[in-house]
């Protein structure tokens, strides 16, 4: 692709195969796209310059008054055509396509962003994304939890917001963003490379080393670093739930994601247990009778219904 390539776009003079091949690569050049719109203003002027002439080639009475009054404004005039005269498919250089994906409950899903970039979804997990990265910035939104694995362009920073209160900036790491609307945190956890974590509301940033975790706790609005074991909040990739001391209303949480099933607590004191156990691929049936092994917590189960409590 050349410059050739973007006048025979302005000029209209492609096929609609070469058209969208040529649209599809500047799609991907911020700097090219700024050429193009350039080179599209001049040849509006051109063309109107040459229409103020008529056909006997002698100067019509609007052509004098639009010499005198407006070559200046014909210069902007030119400029808002560019954008505003353009064919639907010429367009496209401009608008970038949105695409969202959702994973259901119980669900994982693996894809490939435009630059490269992993994401494997979690159960229950929605991710926005532009179908090409322009600019200087490439963001996705999540709401959920995602494993990234991004590639590095220091050019173009990495960023996830999370509607949540954090947002996660990077150059090219990996890392897990665990942001469930319902859940109480939001959790960042970095597993090699370098993040820097934004909470949003009073604009604090700290940066990670592998091995932490950056949690923003929702109701106290504050932003909590600690080191943990990365495989063990990263195994769900794999069908595994590991925890250690985990608060039991994460672990419930965790099992409505993974599970169809709906989970009530009929002994308030549960909320305050924490939970250390590994589930390698278990049923829901087969957790719950570990549970009863490993923790003071009984389970009664009607089809999809568990009620959780507490032996006495």
């Amino acid at each position: 692709m050349n410059n050739k390539d973007i006048i025979a776009l302005v000029e209209g003079r492609l096929s609609d195969e070469r058209k969208a091949e040529v649209v599809k690569w500047l799609l991907k050049n911020p700097k090219q796209q700024q050429r193009y719109h350039v080179l599209k203003a001049l040849h509006v002027a051109k063309m109107l310059k040459e229409n103020e002439h008529g056909n006997s080639g002698r100067p019509t009475t609007f052509a004098k008054w639009y010499k005198y009054v407006g070559y200046a404004a014909c210069v902007v005039l030119m400029f808002a055509l560019a954008y505003t005269l353009t064919s639907p498919e010429e367009q496209l250089v401009e608008e970038t396509t949105n695409i969202t994906m959702t994973t259901s409950i119980g669900e994982n899903k693996t894809l490939t962003l435009s630059d490269g970039t992993q994401v494997t979804l979690n159960a229950n997990t929605t991710i926005s994304y532009p179908e090409t990265f322009s600019g200087d910035l490439r963001e996705v939104s999540l709401r959920g939890e995602a494993f990234f694995d991004v590639t590095h362009n220091p050019r173009k920073p990495f960023m996830v917001a999370t509607g949540n209160g954090m947002k996660i900036q990077v150059l090219g790491t990996v890392f897990n963003v665990k942001s469930y609307p319902e859940d109480l945190n939001v959790e960042t956890t970095l597993v090699s490379g370098k993040v820097k974590v934004i909470e949003e509301h009073h604009k604090k940033t700290v940066v990670l080393t592998p091995s932490q975790r950056a949690t923003y706790v929702k109701d106290a609005d504050k932003l909590i670093v600690d080191n943990v074991e990365t495989k063990n909040l990263t195994s769900w990739r794999e069908g595994k739930l590991i925890y250690d001391e985990t608060p039991i209303r994460q672990v419930i949480g965790d099992l409505k994601r993974k599970y169809k099933v709906d989970i009530s607590v009929e002994s308030p004191g549960i909320m305050d247990y924490k939970y250390t156990g590994e589930f390698d691929n278990l049923g829901i049936e087969q957790i719950l009778d570990l549970f009863e092994v490993s923790s003071p917590i009984l389970y009664k189960m009607n089809n999809n219904q568990i009620t959780l409590y507490m032996k006495k």
